[in-house]
């Protein structure tokens, strides 16, 4: 797919310096690509942290059957 994207002009210097000679748009492919995984382990790390505190907030059956589990000991 071809998509205009506008980025300020030292930005771009910046990425053409980068790229070593290979297309502009090889190197924003691949920075996008990256960005994109980042994001999603962050928003997995966020959503795993919820889930752990939501979890923990829950009352747990450990410390009820913990009497049971010692008794007779």
């Amino acid at each position: 797919m071809r998509t205009t994207v506008t980025i300020p002009d030292d930005l771009a210097s910046a990425a053409q310096e980068l790229s070593q000679g290979r297309p502009l748009s090889e190197l924003i492919r691949r920075a996008l690509r990256e960005l994109i995984a980042r994001l999603e382990r962050e928003k997995l790390a966020r959503e795993l942290e919820e889930g752990y505190r939501s979890e923990a907030e829950e009352l747990s059956l450990d410390a009820e059957w913990s009497e049971i589990e010692t008794e007779g000991w």
